[in-house]
């Protein structure tokens, strides 16, 4: 091709055809120039096309992690209702409360999973960059940056006393804190030590609930309640918005669960005697549906994803029915008799079942 053109070039000059010589020179290096042009562009083109890929790959990242931040606000929120209302049947009807229980439901209104709880969307939200000629990734980015402040957290204890009014106030009166289960950490609290609260406690601590002092501090308390269910609600409120953006700037951005299994003293046992996850099969891809068939022992069960507890499901803290209702994060251990189970968990609906069989 280029000796073509200095053929060209070659004639046109040997004809003394200088005119026609500069126009054709003039539009060849115009033809170049665009060319380039066209070349840069392209590259341009396919730069910004593999960046806005890594962009939605990162973004489905931070959608995952925003997810995951809106459900553990939904469970807080819930958890806080039930202890508000527990609060509630405390100070006025505390006779109705069997005296051997009552020390457990004052202490069971402190407790607060929540405050281990740290959003992955940092991890992730770093990475995404901005882009001058994208003014709606840019306000996505700016968004995500709101929403990172308003969920900052500062770490805890999943029930620390020295930062609970309640059981400060309790301690100070001489009830103690409830024994807890040495044997299996995940059970709790020891219900069944008679000799733990002597008959007196519990008298006393039944008269003390009806005086002004508890009274006030009680009311106190159940305000606090109150006001951190607001948080977690206005948390729970700008997580959706922000899942609703992702998903009008990515329509195909999506939930990711993988390796999700089953743990719990119907099978091995918990963490702290070294029982891992049974694994479930994903039977339903596109609808996050995970089942198996198990011969479980009498005891509680938990859901979880990659043998770790970061996300984890259980009962809702108003089941009743514990073979079927509800995943909530963080919830209930769900309890089960010994038999051989068909079990399924469907985390587009966060429902479970346990269907037992006849084998």
């Amino acid at each position: 091709m280029i000796n073509f053109f200095r053929n060209i070039r070659k004639r046109l000059a040997n004809n003394n055809q200088f005119g026609r010589y500069f126009r054709y020179a003039f539009g060849e290096v115009a033809l170049i120039m665009v060319g380039i042009f066209m070349a840069l562009q392209l590259q341009n083109w396919n730069e910004r096309r593999q960046q806005e890929i890594e962009f939605n790959v990162i973004l489905e990242q931070v959608y995952n992690a925003v997810f995951y931040d809106v459900e553990k606000f939904e469970s807080q929120m819930g958890r806080m209702n039930n202890q508000i209302q527990r609060l509630d049947t405390i100070i006025q009807f505390s006779d109705s409360i069997p005296k051997k229980y009552l020390p457990y439901a004052l202490y069971d209104t402190g407790f607060d999973n929540f405050k281990l709880y740290q959003s992955d969307v940092f991890f992730y939200a770093n990475d995404l960059q901005s882009d001058y000629q994208n003014i709606e990734r840019n306000e996505l980015i700016k968004q995500i940056s709101g929403y990172l402040s308003l969920v900052r957290t500062s770490g805890g204890n999943v029930y620390d006393i020295n930062n609970d009014m309640l059981s400060n106030f309790l301690i100070s009166e001489d009830l103690a804190f409830p024994e807890m289960n040495r044997e299996d950490l995940n059970e709790g609290w020891i219900f069944y030590d008679s000799l733990y609260y002597s008959q007196a406690r519990l008298d006393q601590l039944q008269k003390d609930l009806r005086t002004e002092k508890y009274q006030a501090v009680l009311k106190t308390y159940r305000s606090q309640k109150i006001a951190y269910k607001r948080g977690a609600q206005a948390k729970f409120n700008n997580g959706t918005s922000i899942l609703n953006l992702i998903k009008a700037y990515n329509p195909d951005v999506r939930v990711i669960y993988e390796n999700v299994g089953i743990i719990g003293t119907a099978l091995d046992g918990y963490d702290d005697v070294g029982g891992r996850s049974t694994p479930m099969q994903r039977t339903d891809a596109e609808n996050s549906i995970w089942e198996v068939e198990l011969y479980l022992k009498q005891g509680t069960l938990k859901f979880r994803c990659n043998d770790s507890w970061l996300r984890n499901w259980g009962a809702s803290y108003s089941e009743e029915n514990y073979l079927s209702g509800e995943a909530m994060p963080d919830g209930n251990n769900i309890y089960v008799e010994e038999g051989t189970y068909h079990v399924k968990l469907d985390l587009s609906n966060y429902t479970y079942e346990f269907t037992k069989l006849n084998k």
